[in-house]
């Protein structure tokens, strides 16, 4: 019963939404995508108990808890001091997942992990919301085994597999997952993997050790080798003024401009998007390659920040992008409240938004130039590390967030 507790605890800690591996919301306008992490399960029955049905036991080896035989006291004792230690850990677990130092969840859920399988589930979704993906599908398809019908676990594949550009996977777990509960971001992810998989069987792909680019060769040519020229300088001149550089390759598609709309929704403002996969319309880029530069190192910066953090405001990460792909003469004050710039455009009329990026470039720039772009660095790094917004700005640029957004560019 005090184990059942225990993890009743640990569910209601983490049952909250969480990542991105699609958080579009602060990154051009593309959908929202939460992921909940997975319901976690009460221990399996000791392996002398018999199993029911075709139920999966699992085996769990445990500390001896030292007790004097004589002394029945001391066995109770001991019981509740191990039940005790699980309650503490599934606690504390929860508050750094919720806090988003999902580096301490980890450590936590490993060693939870070590009592009780369904732990797995928690530590997968850590490691993916780290953008650590080779650790995160281990742990996550460890967890699916463990319990098949986990629909938090299904999401969460469908995410990780969806930013590896491993269509069948992510199709095979979004599948399953809709069967167990009708889920609208889950739906959405499924859609966008159905329309690249009729995207990828008519089209041909390019890569090289950073990058690959999946495109339509007979109408894009050789646009593929062009931008993949292009994402290389970016990679190179980004990664160095950052001091980091993405792990594994950058997935990118090119579209002509019907097919892109059509299956990011992006709004018709929109150059290109960053969800995990750099996306952008190629027609008549031929013959602007000025162009074609700017969007795809403003794209290449969102990949960045995001391998960085997922809780960047969307006017800094929007900031940065402006600041590595375009060259404006001129900078403005805060003529739309930066506080309201924080979580989405998609609100704004087409001039608003231009006024928006150019203010978020500027003040982007003003921090920039006023801390040292290792401050940026720093700040975003806090951010990933579990620090509260106020806390990081404040450790970075000497002013809580607050302060920044109310009073920047204002007379």
């Amino acid at each position: 019963m005090g184990r059942i507790i225990i993890y009743s605890l640990l569910l209601c800690l983490v049952a909250f939404t969480a990542y991105l591996y699609f958080e579009k919301s602060q990154e051009d306008s593309a959908p929202a995508i939460t992921v909940e992490p997975p319901e976690v399960k009460s221990p399996q029955p000791p392996a002398s108990s018999a199993p029911q049905g075709n139920q999966e036991t699992v085996s769990v080896q445990r500390e001896p808890v030292k007790v004097e035989p004589q002394n029945p006291a001391n066995a109770e004792r001991g019981a509740v001091s191990s039940s005790e230690r699980e309650r503490e850990l599934a606690i504390q677990a929860g508050e750094k997942f919720k806090s988003g130092d999902y580096e301490g969840a980890i450590k936590l859920y490993r060693e939870l992990s070590e009592k009780d399988k369904s732990a797995l589930a928690g530590l997968g979704i850590s490691y993916l919301k780290l953008g650590d993906h080779e650790n995160a599908e281990r742990c996550l398809e460890q967890a699916v085994k463990n319990n098949p019908g986990d629909f938090g676990v299904r999401k969460a594949l469908a995410f990780l597999y969806y930013r590896k550009d491993d269509i069948e996977k992510g199709l095979s777990h979004a599948e399953v997952g809709l069967a167990i509960k009708r889920d609208q971001e889950l739906q959405r992810i499924y859609d966008k993997l159905r329309k690249d998989k009729n995207t990828q069987e008519v089209s041909e792909s390019e890569s090289t050790a950073h990058f690959k680019i999946t495109f339509d060769g007979y109408k894009h040519g050789g646009m593929s080798r062009k931008v993949l020229g292009i994402l290389e300088d970016a990679y190179s001149s980004v990664g160095k003024e950052f001091g980091y550089f993405p792990a594994g390759p950058v997935n990118a598609i090119l579209y002509t401009n019907r097919d892109f709309y059509d299956i990011t929704r992006a709004p018709g403002w929109s150059g290109g998007i960053y969800d995990g996969k750099i996306r952008i319309p190629v027609r008549g880029a031929e013959s602007n390659e000025a162009m074609l530069k700017k969007v795809l190192f403003h794209e290449y910066t969102h990949a960045v920040v995001r391998s960085l953090t997922s809780r960047c405001p969307l006017w800094i990460n929007e900031g940065l992008a402006e600041y590595f792909s375009k060259n404006y003469t001129k900078k403005i004050g805060q003529v739309i409240p930066l506080d309201l710039l924080g979580n989405s455009f998609s609100w704004l009329t087409g001039e608003q938004v231009a006024v928006a990026y150019r203010e978020s470039y500027s003040a982007v720039s003003y921090l920039i130039d006023r801390h040292g772009f290792y401050r940026m660095k720093e700040f975003l790094q806090s951010l990933s590390g579990g620090s509260d917004l106020e806390q990081a700005f404040k450790g970075s640029f000497g002013q809580t967030y607050s302060e920044f957004v109310s009073t920047w560019g204002k007379g």
